[in-house]
């Protein structure tokens, strides 16, 4: 595996490349003061893996110019807090895989061989987070996608949206438009169909956005 370094303090940098190749699957082709320049190195480079010390500044906004600079580059994060917040920016950042600040040397080139590989071990705690993240991007989507269409509403439906909007119930609504509570059950149906929405809630929201 070929692994090109970014680390920003030269001596760690050299002391990681020399105990990294200690191991015969491993060969460090270069090190780099920051992604720039490994951005400029890597086509002649091409390594398997850039190696990023993570605790560089700007982290992330770093990697986002360095893969619009060179889409192809496949970059593994290193000293990162492994918590929800920190995992999530980096791999919104771009990065194929992350090893913990709390591994320990002889773990190391196992977990770069896991992720080259595609492969990524993470806590449960973090795990967990994640799935939740995507639960709830999920459902944002799902959200926006029913609502995004904006069917013409009759001026009676409009009228019926606005009053749910308030907080009416179909009684009140009833009563504030003169006109029966069957014929206000069919307005709120019609509504819900059109708006391709399950809950009154989300006739409001129509209204909103």
């Amino acid at each position: 595996m070929r692994i090109l370094l970014v680390w920003g303090v030269r001596f760690t940098g050299e002391c990681l490349a020399e105990l990294l190749e200690r191991d015969a699957s491993v060969s460090v082709v270069g090190l780099c003061a920051d992604l720039s320049e490994a951005v400029a190195l890597s086509a002649s480079m091409q390594p398997d893996i850039v190696l990023l010390d993570g605790r560089m500044p700007e982290g992330a906004a770093a990697v986002r110019r360095a893969l619009d600079a060179s889409p192809g580059m496949r970059i593994v994060v290193s000293s990162v807090r492994e918590t929800e917040d920190d995992v999530v920016a980096w791999a919104e950042a771009g990065v194929i895989g992350y090893i913990p600040r709390t591994t320990p040397l002889a773990d190391f080139v196992r977990l770069m061989m896991d992720i080259h590989s595609g492969e990524q071990v993470c806590s449960g705690r973090v795990a967990a987070g994640l799935l939740r993240r995507i639960a709830h991007t999920a459902n944002g989507s799902t959200r926006r996608n029913r609502l995004v269409a904006r069917p013409a509403l009759t001026r009676r439906e409009r009228q019926t949206a606005e009053l749910i909007k308030s907080g009416l119930s179909d009684k009140e609504i009833a009563r504030r438009l003169n006109i029966s509570v069957a014929t206000t059950k069919s307005h709120v149906h019609n509504l819900l169909g059109k708006l391709n929405a399950r809950r009154r809630t989300e006739i409001a929201e129509y209204l909103r956005g």
